[in-house]
């Protein structure tokens, strides 16, 4: 059962008039065709509103992690970007993984694994404790130099289960921000992208560091130089904005937003955090979502009694899957579109994922 019905996306200007009867013969065809094929479509919630009306799951990057490992099916077809592809292959390597568009990859994801062991390597001759926290929104390779993966959903909850007071992570500065806040460790801003300096650096986080241990943290949180295109575009004039016209309504940001961004939001939270806030809180009418566009769309379509503001942002490369590649890859199984990763790096990607889902639950 769709989670919204064909005639209330037109309503919603979500789908045009004129697209609507090719919309339904798609959504039959897409239904046929997993059920032949016994096929399973899991769907990021910041995808199009008509490809999580047919999907069999929508959740955030976690929880299609867990439903990665643990579904019964012939083939998968991803509803995501390329990351999250490679995430569904490596913890479950014997089913045939596809991902509907090419073009759907992540800014955040594409970091240099030589510059992650580099970075390792300089932390090693510091002489310090440390482990290297990946978040999900990165390729294979660097997940395998990883003790563990995270999303934002679960990672203050997994820092504070590793047991070494400083952490590397990669490669959202933002979300480090959140780590090292709910974690009472140092946050230590990152360099500047492709421009790290071992002297440089050290020189610059030495006097943080010793602030931290004179605050009596517990470590330090060495953030990686990577941001969301989409979240680290957001703005303090944005929430602004919103307590300008309407000072009732809560404002609720993700953890890939800039800092100065979530010290004056009301709630931190992941895509799935979020859903459950709404759903959990009846009493709250108004709400400001900063975070991708497609996940408001659908909080919009769930709770039709409730007010939502959207200083939201577009992602390209979630939009680059649309219910026309969807259907051909269901269709025909291009080998083009099937996501696979080295065994030789799989196996190490594979460790990290896991410790993650053990950590988080």
């Amino acid at each position: 059962m769709s989670f919204v019905a064909l005639d209330r996306l037109v309503k919603k200007q979500l789908i045009p008039e004129t697209s609507a009867a090719r919309v339904a013969f798609l959504w039959d065809e897409i239904r046929r065709l997993k059920k032949e094929k016994r096929a399973f479509l899991p769907a990021h919630n910041y995808q199009l509103p008509e490809i999580q009306a047919v999907a069999d799951f929508v959740g955030d990057s976690f929880e299609l992690a867990v439903k990665s490992r643990d579904i019964d099916s012939r083939l998968v077809v991803f509803c995501g970007v390329r990351f999250m592809a490679e995430g569904c292959y490596t913890l479950a390597p014997e089913r045939p993984v596809y991902l509907p568009s090419l073009q759907a990859l992540c800014s955040l994801a594409e970091v240099d694994a030589d510059e992650v062991a580099e970075r390792q390597d300089f932390l090693r001759s510091l002489g310090r404790n440390f482990v290297t926290m990946t978040y999900v929104n990165t390729y294979a390779d660097v997940k395998a130099l990883s003790d563990t993966c995270c999303t934002s959903s679960n990672a203050p909850k997994i820092a504070a289960r590793l047991g070494a007071p400083d952490i590397l992570f990669v490669p959202d500065q933002n979300l480090a921000y959140q780590v090292a806040l709910q974690t009472r460790r140092m946050y230590l801003p990152p360099p500047d992208p492709h421009q790290f300096s071992p002297q440089e650096y050290k020189e610059r986080i030495e006097p943080l560091m010793r602030e931290g241990e004179r605050q009596g943290l517990v470590g330090n949180v060495f953030a990686w130089e990577g941001a969301c295109h989409v979240h680290h575009a957001m703005t303090l004039e944005d929430i602004a904005h919103i307590r300008r016209d309407d000072p009732e309504a809560v404002v609720i940001v993700h953890g890939e937003v800039r800092p100065e961004l979530q010290e004056e939001a009301d709630e931190v939270m992941s895509t799935s955090g979020m859903v459950r806030y709404v759903a959990e809180h009846p009493e709250k009418k108004k709400l400001a979502i900063l975070t991708e566009c497609g996940l408001v769309v659908r909080l919009e379509l769930e709770n039709p009694e409730k007010q939502f503001y959207k200083p939201c942002r577009l992602c390209r490369y979630m939009k680059a899957n649309d219910l026309e590649n969807v259907y051909e890859t269901l269709r025909d199984e291009p080998a083009e579109r099937r996501i696979t990763v080295p065994e030789s790096v799989r196996t190490g990607a594979a460790l990290a994922m896991q410790r993650m889902i053990e950590l988080a639950t």
